[in-house]
């Protein structure tokens, strides 16, 4: 059971979290970070009446511009004796957090509104799905992802984040301890974004691949990808402007023109939708990697044909919703049980945790 893994307790974390939301409530907000994690949080602030006046960013292009509304500024425009609280939202928010704090700033904040609304802390999940979790710790390769695992649900079960600090690894998405990639490796990557991934790869790989595939179904993040993806020999390469899902059709969607874009019920734009299957034709994927913001399950659907045929190494995000950490690397094991499992963590937040599967 999840109780062998991480002392989960009887008291969830939901109580707090409702006492330190009413706390942010009549109070001015300035959020630290106005990516994706902001805009997202910005949003939820503004549904349960909070007042968001701010954001700073430090990024130049961003400031001076608006997001979702709010006006970005820079951390030299913010007093460091504001009554202000200022909130950080950012992937590694204890490195940004523990800086503000040296340069006495007097009201920072961390606390993860976006990952709380999506229930990665409510302590009854780990219990209902003890099963589960038990069965993923004991299918784990090696023993640094039985660490990652459990300091991951330690945190969740705690809001503690000291847990965070000791599993933080580099070069996400092309890790030298797992696997290496050859000259004939044809990439998909499942959320281009803005292009980085796909050049990081060409860089792993030296310029020495196959193919590769994009898909990417915001068409601001899409127009953005050029600029990364200048020096690539384009009969190598072909783009999607599209999601890839379990299945061909449309879909709601709120494109953002950032990271966080995602599929949504109330989503304002209609986007396409392909399967991996369905898209690719005459390159054979080696390594696939999705992180498309909640929709790797049914991505994951939609590339049966191509796990089962030819069993591409694999890189999916497991971070995006509460139960992916153990219900996504279940789904490939049951696809092709001759599969090894890793888990490696990217921040000092929750966010960045990806399953490989080789």
């Amino acid at each position: 059971m999840a109780e062998k893994i991480i002392d989960i307790g009887t008291a969830g974390n939901e109580t707090e979290q409702a006492g330190i939301i009413s706390t942010l409530q009549g109070r001015n907000i300035i959020l630290y970070g106005a990516g994706g994690i902001g805009y997202t949080t910005s949003s939820i602030l503004k549904d349960k009446a909070c007042n968001v006046c701010s954001f700073i960013d430090d990024d130049k292009a961003k400031q001076g511009t608006y997001v979702n509304g709010i006006k970005v500024v820079s951390l030299e425009e913010i007093s460091r004796d504001t009554e202000d609280i200022i909130l950080v939202c950012l992937p590694n928010p204890m490195t940004v957090y523990d800086k503000l704090k040296n340069m006495n700033y007097r009201n920072v904040k961390y606390y993860p509104v976006m990952m709380s609304e999506r229930h990665f802390y409510d302590t009854s999940l780990l219990v209902k799905n003890q099963d589960s979790i038990e069965k993923v710790y004991g299918m784990l390769a090696d023993d640094f992802s039985k660490a990652v695992f459990k300091n991951i649900l330690k945190h969740r079960a705690t809001m503690d984040y000291t847990y965070m600090s000791d599993i933080i690894s580099q070069k996400q998405y092309f890790p030298s301890d797992i696997f290496e990639l050859n000259e004939r490796e044809c990439f998909v990557d499942g959320g281009v974004y803005d292009g980085e991934t796909i050049a990081a790869f060409v860089e792993a790989a030296k310029n020495s691949f196959d193919y590769i595939y994009g898909f990417e179904p915001d068409l601001q993040n899409y127009n953005k990808i050029k600029e990364n993806i200048k020096n690539i020999d384009s009969s190598r390469l072909r783009l999607f402007n599209s999601g890839l899902y379990s299945k061909t059709g449309e879909i709601a969607f709120n494109s953002n023109g950032n990271s966080a874009s995602f599929i949504s019920e109330t989503g304002k734009d209609i986007i396409s939708l392909i399967s991996l299957d369905e898209a690719v034709e005459e390159h054979i994927p080696t390594y696939i990697k999705l992180d498309i913001e909640g929709a790797e399950k049914e991505a994951l659907y939609g590339m049966k044909n191509t796990i089962l045929n030819y069993h591409p190494k694999l890189a999916v995000s497991v971070y995006h919703k509460a139960a992916d950490l153990w219900e996504l690397p279940l789904i490939i094991s049951n696809m092709s049980p001759s599969y090894k499992i890793y888990i490696r963590h990217y921040s000092d937040g929750l966010h960045e945790t990806v399953c490989y599967a080789v």
